[in-house]
């Protein structure tokens, strides 16, 4: 007597149509990934910055002296540098550092800065009362990418010490 044994598996036509199938998936959702790993990276800039002007005002006010914020270089894209004056000299001098932020995480990142609307580079001094000067009455950061249209961010930061975010920000 004879006995059939029945062998269990996958033919390979089936899984040449898995294949075909997962393929298709993967490439309808490759394009969404890219703009969610751009939108991450342009929101954390945008959090490191607001981290690092929030940090200097706290500081001002436990130390009881102004700290100041400025950029690292002339332009704002390599990065923000948060540093008090122990030395009272009104020039910043090793070992005056408390942070620095750089900005290499987004790749094409650009930030403009502007004070009552007119473009400037970045010097503010948090006082240690939490106010700010070196902003006029207002301070608009703007963080945008590679993209154009509605993508960027804002950070806006009154002389009272008072910042806000916005998103949604129309980029060039």
């Amino acid at each position: 007597m004879k006995r059939f044994h029945t062998t269990a598996g996958f033919t390979l036509v089936e899984l040449m149509i898995v294949i075909a199938v997962l393929a298709v998936i993967v490439s309808i959702g490759a394009p969404s990934f890219t703009t969610l790993i751009k939108n991450y990276r342009l929101s954390s800039a945008t959090n490191d910055v607001v981290g690092a002007l929030h940090f200097a005002r706290a500081e001002a006010v436990r130390r009881g002296r102004n700290v100041e914020v400025a950029s690292i270089t002339n332009t704002l894209t390599d990065g923000i540098r948060v540093w008090f004056d122990a030395d009272s000299d009104n020039v910043f001098d090793d070992g005056e550092e408390l942070r620095i932020v750089r900005m290499t995480d987004v790749a094409n990142l650009q930030l403009t800065n502007q004070v009552d609307g007119a473009d400037s580079g970045l010097a503010l001094i948090f006082s240690p009362r939490g106010t700010v000067s070196g902003t006029g009455s207002k301070l608009e950061l703007t963080l945008c990418d590679d993209r154009s249209g509605a993508h960027g961010k804002q950070v806006s930061l009154l002389a009272s010490g008072v910042l806000r975010s916005s998103k949604n920000i129309g980029c060039n």
